[in-house]
């Protein structure tokens, strides 16, 4: 029997455990390669694992209620631990992760209020954990919607932060690093530091003794530790988790070590961290000389007396001489220690990435140094040229008349219709819910998770126009009929169809909601017609023509066996074909027009989750039709004239996301040229 509301709470009391201490990897002193190493440890956060017992049962929405109601909660409490992260033995959150009445979880820290949101998605993305909360206490609400089915949370540990401890491997005998807040760089939870890098999605590099897994955490904006030492972290839309598809490295000790990977958006603000902060190291192409290389170590490093405790292992930044470039690794006598491993070694003379810091080595010897690896060391060349999972989409060479946007990177490109292969061509900043081509302005409207309405080339130049309004919810799909220059969309919760003003950004509703989950919509042009897909809970994924007029939607039919979560959908009229991506496996979908039944073009090579666009970008027959005649005459030229002296945005015809003497001489040109 469904419990409808269940209230909880998991109370935990800590017993006094000792930390142990850690040390940075060490070489001796500038011994290179041919060392024997010390056992790795890495200064991870110290932490213990703590049983507790929570199971919400099945529990639902009302039925009469609102959307976004709270149908459980708990507290999770552990006596003075310093932080918190959560453990779910189960998180089924019923509902499409891509519709605002999804089920989710919302967790907020009774220290400070920090907030993570994470619905069905996220919580396969944070492989069932959550991000590290401040304080011994923290709420968890589990919320749902009427009409998306059963939800439930199990949890039976948390992991609680401990005290912390000390650690100095430093050059000589004073430890001159000082402060730093560069956002390049991330504290990487293992223990260890990482920094984003300028590959095809600005993704990550580090040590690879760190042993990059998918359950870890890179943390931005990193505040000062407590007066002990013990980590305070920074708030959830500053933690990024790793995807551990993308993990690739080595640890063969110095020259030898290195990590590479990616990172799923934030599931606050769906934004990647280059995306976030703008910022990312330039590796370089090869290695300077040793004299007079000056090489800056920035990291998480530990600290000891006299450095106060505030500074353990936060972001530390330190400049000082190369020592040594031998084989595959690098020396410099520059302050590290413990939680520095992975760190950047930055020639700062010209601001570029030459190494991955790996090993400890240094002493009072002026002669000593701490090592590396070197940025052009082949295997991880190989890895960089060969990425895997996030770091991988996108990669391809763009090109054709299929457009997709909002890949795991928030990527805008192109799809291939005849191998699938997804082409990065730029970026959109936020998750993308649908996509739509405008042949009159030859651009593309994007909205994302948030309503905001962007244009964009087919080049990737974006241009923001505002956030729609009238409506609350999420608008999952756009379609734009080029005839009567109408933009419509689809909150896929309730299958209701509306229309979007594109000079006003107002939403106007057509109809009654037709029902399903319609998350993808394109307008055929060559027959005018509206299609869409719906994923309904059973069933799996299918075709759908919508009247435009009322809204009704008749099904033409299922794709196929096993084809369930199909977001985007995109008409390209070269071919006269509709085109999807199935979510579950990436792979792009041919659909049939007459019976929905879809044939598969191949892998998208990329990532693709519960919100993209698609949509085709064919020329318009008749540059001049500006009355949907099929001709040019003179008709055209008075629609124009009447939208010019409106201001509307149809009168855009250069795309400048403005009305002016440019666009009427843009108009004149092609009414010349005819159709």
């Amino acid at each position: 029997m469904q419990r409808m509301f269940a209230r909880s709470f998991a109370l935990v009391a800590m017993a006094g455990l000792a930390a142990s201490a850690s040390a940075q990897v060490s070489s001796g002193p500038g011994t290179g390669p041919g060392f024997t190493d010390d056992p790795i440890t890495l200064p991870t956060p110290p932490s213990e694992e703590v049983r507790i017992s929570v199971d919400s049962g099945l529990v639902t929405a009302d039925p009469a209620g609102g959307d976004g109601q709270v149908v459980f909660v708990t507290m999770v409490h552990v006596t003075d631990a310093p932080w918190l992260r959560l453990a779910f033995d189960e998180a089924l959150l019923a509902g499409d992760p891509a519709n605002d009445n999804a089920s989710r979880l919302r967790i907020t820290s009774l220290r400070d209020g920090a907030v993570q949101h994470l619905n069905a998605e996220n919580v396969r993305q944070w492989s069932n954990t959550s991000a590290y909360f401040n304080g011994d206490s923290v709420i968890v609400e589990l919320i749902a919607s009427p009409g998306t089915g059963p939800s439930r949370l199990v949890m039976s540990k948390v992991t609680a932060g401990l005290d912390s401890f000390s650690d100095r491997s430093i050059c000589q005998t004073v430890d001159d690093r000082v402060l730093s807040y560069d956002d390049r760089h991330a504290r990487h939870t293992v223990g260890c530091s990482s920094w984003v890098i300028n590959d095809l999605n600005s993704m990550f590099l580090t040590a690879g003794h760190c042993g990059t897994s998918g359950s870890h955490v890179m943390q931005f904006k990193v505040p000062l530790s407590t007066s002990s030492g013990s980590w305070v972290n920074p708030a959830p839309e500053h933690q990024y988790v790793v995807d551990g598809t993308s993990t690739q490295g080595q640890n063969n000790g110095v020259g030898q070590d290195w990590g590479y990977f990616g990172v799923s958006v934030n599931s606050n603000t769906g934004l990647t961290p280059y995306q976030a902060y703008g910022v990312r190291n330039t590796l370089a192409t090869s290695i300077p000389a040793v004299a007079g290389s000056n090489i800056r170590i920035t990291g998480y490093g530990t600290t000891s007396s006299p450095v106060p405790n505030q500074w353990n292992q936060v972001q530390k930044t330190h400049v000082g001489p190369m020592k040594s470039k031998s084989g595959t690794s690098l020396g410099y006598h520059t302050d590290t220690t413990g939680g520095n491993s992975g760190s950047c070694v930055l020639y700062d003379n010209q601001d570029t990435a030459i190494g991955i810091h790996t090993h400890g080595g240094c002493t009072t010897s002026p002669s000593s140094y701490n090592n590396g690896t070197q940025i052009t060391y082949g295997p991880l060349q190989t890895a960089l040229a060969n990425p895997a999972g996030v770091c991988r989409t996108g990669k391809g060479t763009p090109g054709g008349d299929l457009f997709a946007s909002g890949d795991a990177a928030n990527n805008f490109g192109t799809v291939s219709k005849s191998t699938g292969a997804f082409a990065k061509v730029g970026e959109i900043t936020g998750v993308t819910q649908g996509l739509a081509w405008d042949w009159n302005r030859n651009l593309f409207y994007v909205i994302d998770s948030t309503r905001k309405l962007y244009t964009m080339t087919t080049g990737g130049s974006r241009q923001l126009l505002g956030t729609v309004t009238g409506t609350s919810s999420t608008i999952n799909c756009l379609a734009f009929d080029p005839v009567s220059r109408t933009l419509y969309g689809v909150i896929a919760s309730g299958g209701q169809l509306v229309k979007i003003n594109r000079d006003t950004l107002a939403v106007t509703t057509i109809g009654v909601p037709g029902g399903g989950n319609v998350g993808a919509l394109d307008f055929d042009t060559s027959t005018g017609t509206l299609y869409g897909i719906s994923d309904p809970t059973v069933g799996g994924s299918r075709l759908v023509r919508i009247n435009t007029a009322n809204g009704s939607q008749s099904t033409v039919g299922v794709l196929g066996s096993g084809i369930s979560d199909c977001n985007g959908l995109g008409y390209a009229a070269s071919t006269d074909e509709l085109y999807t991506i199935n979510a579950s496996n990436e792979q792009v979908l041919r659909v049939s027009k007459g019976t929905g039944a879809a044939t598969v073009v191949g892998s998208t090579n990329g990532l693709f989750g519960a919100s993209y666009g698609l949509a085709g970008a064919s020329p318009k027959p008749c540059p001049a039709d500006f009355d949907g005649s099929g001709f040019a005459d003179f008709e055209d030229y008075h629609v124009f004239v009447q939208m010019f002296e409106a201001g509307s945005i149809d009168a855009d015809i250069d795309g400048t996301g403005f009305v002016d003497l440019e666009d009427f001489d843009a108009f004149v040109q092609v009414f010349e040229l005819g159709c």
